[in-house]
């Protein structure tokens, strides 16, 4: 099979109607005549390009060979390159094909629908537009290089064919010369008419042959191109068709939550007025809150003063109860030893009545001796007198006797009173000492009961003056943290004052929320900003 034969035939072809593509862009057998025409395309030069057949399939191979060597020096060909289904080898035979194609086309419907159908496959593997018509520029290149040869060759058969006829004529290569303008004696050399029309003619045909060859390239440009922009309209459809259907949902479904969303707004509106107002009050509120907390701080500062005096006062009154706690300590030692004296006064009082009432027996003894004395004295004396007796011893003892007696009589009498006196004296003493210890063991009692009221004073007084230092610390912190407390009001107060602005935007613009719903519900079935992800390539599906 030739190379042409395979052209157009790879494995992407078969998901590729070239049919349907020209129908697509409308190329007609008059659209293919009209666009022949505007680039004056006709049949003398579809001769000229069968003309080329022998040179196209002579050069295919290295025009081939170049061609992708140029394409694999980018990264960006490259990867194109790698998404075809086909291998380098494959793609080159391809372009072999195209190549031969150029001359042995019939360049009808069925020509032009095989160039829309390649430009379908290159436009499938996602080559840029910029790659494909950039690739004319390196066609053109390798083209115009053996087309350039072969006018040039042209132009030389031209001269030989010229030479011949004029050494037919006898000219000889004189006649050459004198073509070419030697040997004229005119001011300068002059070239003949005739050598310089077969060159002119020469030339002209060949650049024929060149413009042929781009007015035919240019056609199959035109539809590549258009095969591009036919799938770019296409997405462009789909998109817009999609974007159209996801309007339309779109907007039945927001429809419902816009106008729940338009109540919504008008309540938060109201709310958001409320809002404000109340803010307004708070601020009002929280001001005067730290103006109050403010004459807290100056009084919880005079407390914390007087808390520090009373502490002062309390300590001094700690220390009168503990001196207090301790005479009455001192005291109660004396009394005890008071009482102690008191009781050995009355032991001693007790035993010297014992001893009065030993000293009275010893009286009345005396005193019954006495009695017995004077009795005696009066017997001797009446003995005496009896007897008459002169005896003076015995009238001096009576009398002796008699004085003793009276002497003892009235110191027993002097005795007796004293001893009387002592009684009643040691009668009061005992009833006093009785009474010094009762009044000592209801003193005692009483500075028991003083002691320990003192010493509970004394810790209750210790026990306050420990309260009064943590009330002092108390107040202290707690004036502190009035003052801190007074400023965070101060600071609240100020973030109120914010905060009621805040409110009021947040009120004006919820009412601006609210009229901007109307318009976005309006506005919804416009919706344009969907972007539909491309299709999948038709490429990726093949492999």
């Amino acid at each position: 099979m030739q190379p042409e034969a395979t052209f157009g035939h790879g494995k992407l072809n078969s998901v590729i109607n070239g049919s349907e593509c020209i129908d697509r862009l409308e190329l007609d057998d008059d659209e293919i005549a009209w666009r022949k025409s505007f680039i004056g395309f006709d049949e003398d030069d579809e001769k000229r390009l069968s003309d080329l057949e022998a040179l196209f399939r002579a050069r295919k191979e290295r025009i081939a060979n170049d061609f992708y060597e140029n394409l694999l020096q980018y990264d960006q060909t490259v990867d194109v390159i790698e998404r075809s289904p086909k291998g380098v080898e494959s793609l080159k035979q391809t372009q072999r094909a195209y190549l031969v194609s150029l001359a042995t086309g019939s360049y009808d419907q069925a020509y032009f629908a095989n160039r829309a159908r390649i430009g379908k496959l290159h436009e499938l593997l996602d080559m840029p537009l910029k790659h494909y018509v950039g690739q004319y520029g390196v066609y053109y290149n390798l083209l115009l290089e053996e087309l350039n040869t072969r006018v040039q060759q042209q132009v030389l058969e031209a001269i030989e064919e010229w030479a011949d006829d004029q050494q037919e004529d006898s000219s000889g290569l004189g006649g050459v010369a004198s073509a070419l303008g030697f040997g004229s004696e005119a001011d300068g050399p002059t070239i003949d008419d005739s050598f310089e029309s077969t060159v002119r003619e020469a030339i002209d045909d060949g650049m024929m042959d060149v413009l042929s060859v781009l007015r035919l390239l240019n056609l199959d440009m035109q539809v590549v191109v258009e095969t591009y922009v036919d799938s770019y309209a296409k997405r462009l459809e789909q998109s817009l068709e999609r974007r159209q259907q996801l309007a339309r949902e779109v907007e039945a479904d927001v429809q419902l939550p816009l106008d729940e969303l338009h109540e919504v707004s008008e309540t938060t509106a109201n709310k958001a007025e409320a809002i404000s107002s109340h803010t307004t009050t708070q601020a009002n509120a929280v001001s005067r809150a730290a103006g109050e907390l403010q004459e807290i701080s100056a009084a919880v500062e005079e407390v914390s003063a007087v808390a520090q005096s009373v502490s002062a006062e309390s300590e001094r009154t700690e220390q009168l109860a503990a001196a207090g706690a301790r005479s009455a300590g001192n005291a109660l030692d004396d009394l005890e030893a008071i009482e102690a004296a008191t009781e050995q006064v009355a032991d001693t009082a007790a035993d010297l009545e014992a001893r009065t009432d030993e000293i009275d027996q010893i009286l009345e003894r005396l005193q019954e001796l006495t009695q017995r004395t004077t009795m005696l004295a009066t017997n001797a004396k009446l003995e005496s007198n009896r007897t008459e007796s002169e005896d003076a011893t015995m009238n001096v003892v009576a009398d002796e006797v008699r004085s003793f007696a009276t002497q003892t009589r009235s110191d027993l009498a002097a005795i007796e009173t004293a001893i009387e006196g002592i009684r009643e004296d040691v009668e009061q003493t005992v009833e006093a000492a009785d009474e010094v210890v009762d009044r000592v063991e209801d003193g005692t009692t009483q500075l028991k009961t003083t002691a320990r009221s003192l010493k509970r004073v004394y810790e209750a007084a210790e026990a306050t003056a420990s309260g009064m230092d943590e009330v002092t610390a108390a107040s202290s912190e707690q004036a502190h943290s009035v003052t801190v407390t007074a400023d965070t009001v101060e600071e609240l107060a100020e973030s109120a004052d914010q905060l009621a602005g805040l409110a009021e935007s947040l009120a004006a613009a919820s009412e601006e929320q609210t009229a901007s719903i109307s318009e976005i519900r309006d506005t919804v079935v416009r919706l344009s900003n969907d972007q539909p992800e491309p299709p999948e390539p038709v490429y990726k599906q093949v492999t």
